[in-house]
This record gives C-alpha cells, structure tokens and sequence, in this order.
C-alpha cells in the first residue's frame, strides 16, 4: 500500500487536491493495481475544518456571520459535533481571507475569531478546539477579546478550550509572533519594532484585563506561555483569557485518522508542502510525520514547491513540483520498487508465488563468524514487513557496535520473523566452515518456522554458496544467492546485524571465562594480541582447531 498525507500547498492546492495529483501520477507511471490510501492531513492550519468535518464522528458544518481580517463581513464555517465545536481561525482571520496587496498586520484584526467563539456558544460545547495556524494578523488577540467582551470570558469557565497549532513561539522578542511571523503577513522592516512595541502595550494592558476579571496566574506569565507567539499571539490571548490548553495539532489529527497504524500497514508513505524549510521540521505536518515514518521504520518521500533545506536524514527523497515531480514520483511508485535494491540482479524479481503475488515471503539470510580462530559462527534469518525502511540498514560490517546495537533493537521489534542460530567450534572442525555456515541459516529458517509459524516463498543468502532448504511439508524453496547480498538487501542486511550482534554477545560472555584471549574486544578474529595469547596460554575449548591458530 502507499499512503499519501499531503499537507496543503498554500495559495495553489489544498491537500486533497494534491493528493489527487499524487495518485494521478502514481497511476500514469504505470503502477495500476497497487492500493493507494489518502489521507490528506493538517497541524492546526488551513484545510483543518476540512480534515475534522471528514474524519470526526458526527461532525456537521454549521454557517457564522463573522468578520473577515479588515473587519468586513463575512460568512464563516465551524464544525459541531456533539458537545465539541471546532473552530479554524484561518477561516475568519486569516491570510486566504485578503488579497496579497491587503496583507497589512498594522490593522488586520482576530476580531472575527471572537465572534465565531461566541457562536460556539449557542451549542453548548463541552469542549472548543481552535485550529490558529494561516492567521494574517498580529494583535495578540486583543481583536478575539474585544469582540467576546470581558463580561462574558466568564462563559467560558466549565468549556474544556484547546488551542491546536504546531509552534511553541513565545510572544515577544525575535523569536516571537512579530520577527518570527508579521514578515509573511505583509509587514516590512520599518514595520517591525512597531509592531513589537505594541505587542509589548498589548501584554501591559492584558495583564490589568486579566487581573480585573481575576485571572491573575495567567496575567503573571501571559508574555512567557509555550506557543503564547502563535496566530500572532492569539495563543498566549486564549491561554489566559479563556484558559486554553496547547495540543500539538498533527497529533491531535493524526490520532483522528489512526495515521500511525495506517503507515505501519503501507510500504511508503509521500507528503507535501508549498515550502520545505527549518520550521517544516520543527513541529509541523512533514516533520512529524518524518519521525513517525522513522519510528515505524517506513520510507518518506517529500513533494514541494519550492525546498530551502536540501538533502535530510529523515527525508528519503525530495521532488520540487514544477520541475521532476513527475518522474520522481513515477520512480518512488512503481511496481517493480523492489528491483530498487537489486538493480543488477533483476532476474530475481520475476519470481512469482503459488497464489499469484509478485514477491510473497522473503527471508534474508547471513552469517557472522567464518573467519575467527575461536568461537562459533552465527547465522540469522529475517522476514521483514512490506516497504521496510531504516536509514541505518545496511552491511553490518559498515557499522559501529552502537548502530549495530541499535538496528538489532529495532529489527527484533519490528519483523514479521527472524531467527539466530549457531554452530560450535568442535562442529567447525569437524564439518568445515563453510558447511557450517549453510547449517546454521538453515537452523535460522527453522527457528522461523518454529518460532513464528512462517514459511518464507523466496530465501536470499549472502554470498555464493547454499544447499536447498524445504519447508515442514517437505517442499523445496526456492533461493538464490546474492555476492555482497548484506550491502544490497534490506533482509540480507538485517540478517547479518542479527547474526553480527549475537556472535559479538556471546563472546563477550565467555572473555569472562578466559579473558586471557582478549575476545572481548577481537571477538575471536586472529588479531596479533590473540595469536600471542594462543602462544602463551595455548587452544581454549572454544578455538577452532582445524584453523591455522598458532
């Protein structure tokens, strides 16, 4: 499956339009029959309503007479369902609302926003969500308070109010809404210390409000609350006139739509934005659903139009829409993806299973240890979920123990099976190693079996060499033996951190019993310092004695 979670492309597309596009393309590169899941998101911003009304059980829009960021009047949505009322402020006051040459915070106003709060009230809301991002004003809020009046914040006293946005901006200084946000609503340079000294009025006549209407804790900390610089601070104005609670509008959202069990099931998840800069990674739609990706170990690719961070760690691929977006996308979806790691061993791929399916069940196999004068040589198997995906994934032998630490943890967690399995070093000399190697992948795939109750349809074995396995009912696998498998396929790769990580352990376990050896740190390999040792204190139980060890 893959899924798409646009976000909107502000002033061009909104998400479900992009998501279009997306499934468009996907179609056109010739992939026809995979399943494509859209699920077109917002943190808290414009499109929010529309996400809410799709995806909130029972929610119904309901029409407000309101004002618009100039104070003209205007015809507003909110979402009613139930007792919870969900408002989106870019609705009212924000930047969609005017034309680019009206964008002037100097004089837009949240007033609107205060009107729509007020017609909330008429039905009679347990809880009041307000999504504040796309605002095109920077009063502080002081527009939404004056409209509500300070003789009825009282209304809101039993209504759970929450604030759904994606910053943690404090109101003033030059992280704050005027340096941080008044550029992108139209204010210039000469405009900014005035806005921000206003602000600073703002905050003071604030607190005697607050105080008057006997809010004094909020009055104390009104300039200094997480996210207070939000909407141009209307965060900080709700939070203490209305006591309003932050949450993090992409979780808020993606928990409506159970996003993360829906990634886990997909083989590549594709977002989008208008603009891929710093703040998309800090809160917002594309980088939280990046760390999401990372967590449930699935690929991200990231469309936009226009990208000022380059290359990223967490961002698999970026395609810039007006330039490759067709091709790129063409070449993350097609149905042949899997050829993506095997380029020179397409043959493979043209494998078909009994029912019909292109690739069915693939275990990677490896081994760790054919090469040590002591110990014995590990081998591990892993079945790996659909579109499995970890920037760290690869030949164990590139790794650091940390890394290698780290990908076993998470390997162990997230395949669909694996198993480890080990030969001793009295089996070594009495079969050869590489013998010895072949039995314990194949005892690996057993503990699969045995484990898991899971029969691979394909086995991938690193190197050029293997011996045919069969399943419980006595029928042959297919396999295929891939020279430097483990730099070239995810399965093989994981397989050999497994059987890297659990050799090192064990030797590292019996350095305690002769630590004369120096296991711990040479994991048996013939290093000099082990080789003197044999020299000295002669063969443990544990060293191969069909090996040159002296």
């Amino acid at each position: 499956m893959i899924l798409l979670v646009p976000d909107k492309f502000k002033g061009t597309f909104t998400a479900p339009q992009i998501a279009a596009k997306f499934e468009e393309a996907i179609r056109r590169s010739g992939n026809n029959t995979e399943e494509i899941v859209s699920i077109p998101l917002a943190d808290g911003g414009e499109g929010s309503l529309d996400v809410f009304l799709q995806n909130y059980p029972g929610a119904s829009e309901v029409l407000v007479d309101t004002k618009d960021p100039l104070m003209r009047d205007v015809v507003a949505p909110m979402a009613v369902a139930g007792d919870t009322v969900f408002i989106e402020l870019a609705r009212c006051s924000g930047l969609m609302m005017i034309d680019r040459a009206e964008r002037n915070p100097m004089i837009t106003t949240t007033y609107g926003l205060g009107l729509m709060l007020l017609a909330a009230l008429e039905h009679s809301p347990k809880r009041i969500i307000v999504g504040v991002g796309g605002s095109a004003t920077n009063d502080g809020g002081r527009g939404m308070i004056e409209a509500i009046g300070l003789e009825n914040i009282h209304l809101f006293d039993n209504i759970d109010v929450k604030v759904a946005c994606d910053a943690r901006n404090p109101l003033l200084g030059p992280n704050g809404a005027t340096y941080t946000y008044a550029p992108q609503k139209g204010a210039d340079e000469k405009m900014l210390p005035v806005l921000e000294h206003r602000m600073e009025e703002w905050v003071s006549t604030a607190r005697e409000w607050l105080v008057k209407i006997g809010h004094t804790a909020q009055a104390a900390d009104f300039d200094s609350v997480p996210g207070g610089g939000t909407a141009g601070g209307t965060g900080a104005a709700l939070y203490a006139f209305l006591k309003a609670k932050p949450v993090h509008g992409f979780e808020f959202f993606s928990q409506m739509v159970s996003l993360e069990e829906k990634i886990r099931s997909s083989r590549l998840v594709i977002t989008g934005e208008g603009r891929l800069d710093a703040s998309s990674l800090n809160g917002k739609l594309v980088g939280s659903l990046a760390e999401m990706c990372e967590k449930a170990c699935r690929r991200l690719y990231v469309v936009c139009g226009q990208n000022t961070l380059g290359g990223d760690s967490s961002i698999c691929d970026i395609a810039l829409l007006a330039t490759d977006f067709e091709e790129k996308i063409g070449k993350w979806c097609r149905a042949d993806w899997r050829s993506d790691y095997l380029q020179e061993e397409g043959m493979l791929f043209n494998f078909n299973t009994s029912d019909g399916s292109r690739y069915g069940i693939i275990a990677g196999c490896d081994e760790a240890g054919r090469g040590p004068l002591a110990g014995p040589v590990y081998a591990a198997a892993v079945i790996l979920p659909d579109g499995f995906y970890h920037p760290l994934l690869k030949d164990s032998k590139k790794m650091t123990a940390a890394q290698r630490e780290t990908m076993c943890e998470i390997i162990v967690n997230e395949a669909v099976a694996w198993g480890v399995a080990s030969v001793s070093a009295e089996e070594i000399d009495q079969i050869n190693i590489l013998q010895a190697s072949i039995k314990a992948m194949q005892e690996a795939l057993r503990g699969i079996r045995a484990d898991f109750n899971i029969s691979p349809e394909l086995i991938l074995v690193d190197g050029n060499r293997f011996k045919p396995y069969y399943d419980a009912d006595g029928k042959q696998i297919p396999h295929k033996c891939i020279v430097k498998g483990d730099d070239k396929v995810p399965e093989i790769s994981a397989a050999s951190i497994l059987a890297k990580t659990f050799r090192d352990k064990f030797m590292q376990s019996i350095d305690e019993e002769y630590p004369q050896y120096g296991w711990r740190h040479n994991m048996g390999y013939p290093t000099d310092d082990h080789r003197a040792a044999i020299k000295l204190h002669g063969l443990s139980p544990y060293h191969r004695k069909s090996f040159t060890v002296k």
